[in-house]
């Protein structure tokens, strides 16, 4: 099975100068806790979740009205492409130790995501359990 079939399409996206206030109320908007961050060209340059802005942003106190990506950073863009077949995002995702990857077209503009539950709807259960526990094991890193 290819990313392209178990991927959530069309992501939204943000940029570096986005206010942290804004990004979260676009996850509230769509209902996702992950987001791709791109440069004016749209090409991916990091990424951002929900518990980023917690905390980085709401724990340290910051105003998320007035804080921006910037002030912080972003998450290291972890990707595959369309045509890659769904084990090699299962790999990623224990690699890196994350929930989400993106995937990119050849330009590393984002077309998708897929977060574990997709894996957990393509995969068997002995395969999503072995991948739920790489990518939780302990010492896994917080972005």
């Amino acid at each position: 099975m290819r990313c392209q079939e178990i991927m959530t399409k069309s992501p939204a996206t943000v940029k570096m100068n986005t206010p942290i206030q804004e990004v979260a109320r676009l996850m509230a908007e769509k209902d996702i806790g992950f987001v791709p961050i791109v440069d004016d060209s749209g090409r991916a340059i990091g990424t951002v979740t929900d518990r980023d802005i917690t905390i980085r942003v709401v724990a340290k106190g910051l105003d998320p009205k007035s804080a921006k990506l910037s002030d912080f950073g972003a998450n290291e863009v972890v990707c595959c492409s369309p045509e890659d077949d769904v084990g090699r995002a299962r790999d990623l995702m224990q690699q890196h130790k994350v929930q989400r990857i993106l995937v990119c077209d050849a330009q590393k503009k984002p077309v998708g995501v897929i977060s574990l539950q997709d894996l957990a709807r393509s995969e068997s259960e002995g395969e999503i359990g072995q991948t739920v526990r790489e990518v939780k094991e302990e010492g896994a890193r917080v972005h």
